[in-house]
């Protein structure tokens, strides 16, 4: 009963992983009365890969918990997809106008030397383009990543996986981007990417642990959910070690790289 517990709550510990980090993204914005520094390609992806979740419930993909009783997990995802949704609408109607659009540019400057973006329209430039970009490596990567998972499922409810799975590898990409043109990161913005960690932390420590608790049984999506979130972790690793340094040095921001001496 115990080990039950323990990975029922390892589930409950994700969630509340996300909300925590959504919270940190809200925090900053009312507490700076700004947007400088958040990528709205990480925050629309990460609302978005919480609204793919949400739906695994319809298709039967989530996890059935033993002890912890399961409708504590549809409300804790129902609030997460809310408070992420509500960040969302308060950046773009209060905060946009302080948004550093120019420096959310990540992976759109490769696109935009192809020179296959419309001349006129949203998608020319800015955000909206950058985002494009972002959905359509999710979507041409999750069909690769379909060849390689395998899954005992139809295609369709195989590929859903898959984008939601590469979604959340991807999600982070631009904001680790902006942090590294930045180079300075508020302790809000931080902790935003240290539980997203946790939420990372928690899904991997319940694949472990899962034949521990639950003796002889390997289910056929293990290691995959294992490499995935390995993957995951190793993407935030390398803000993660600054963080853990900026803490020890007693700085109030963290600062990415070498800060040049003065």
């Amino acid at each position: 009963m115990s080990g039950e517990l323990f990975l029922d709550g390892l589930i409950i510990g994700s969630d509340l992983a996300i909300g925590g980090s959504f919270g940190a993204v809200f925090a900053t914005l009312t507490t700076t009365g700004s947007s400088k520094g958040l990528s709205l390609q990480t925050l629309i992806a990460v609302v978005s890969a919480r609204c793919l979740h949400l739906l695994s419930y319809f298709v039967g993909l989530h996890y059935m918990p033993t002890v912890i009783p399961y409708a504590a997990y549809i409300f804790f995802d129902i609030v997460n997809v809310c408070i992420g949704a509500a960040t969302l609408i308060v950046f773009v109607g209060k905060y946009y106008s302080t948004y550093d659009k120019d420096k959310d540019n990540f992976g759109i400057n490769a696109v935009l030397r192809l020179n296959i973006l419309p001349k006129t329209g949203p998608l020319k430039d800015g955000p909206l383009a950058a985002t494009a970009v972002l959905y359509g490596a999710v979507a041409v990567i999750g069909l690769l990543w379909h060849f390689v998972r395998g899954s005992p499922h139809s295609f369709g409810l195989s590929y859903f996986c898959c984008v939601y799975e590469v979604m959340g590898a991807l999600a982070l990409l631009p904001q680790l981007w902006m942090f590294h043109v930045d180079k300075r990161v508020s302790p809000l913005l931080g902790q935003f990417v240290v539980l997203t960690a946790i939420n990372r932390i928690c899904t991997l420590s319940f694949w472990y642990f899962y034949p521990w608790v639950f003796l002889w049984r390997y289910p056929d999506n293990r290691n995959i959910q294992m490499l995935s979130e390995t993957l995951n972790i190793l993407i935030l690793s390398d803000f993660l070690f600054y963080f853990v340094r900026s803490k020890l040095r007693g700085e109030s921001e963290i600062i990415i790289g070498i800060e040049p001496e003065v």
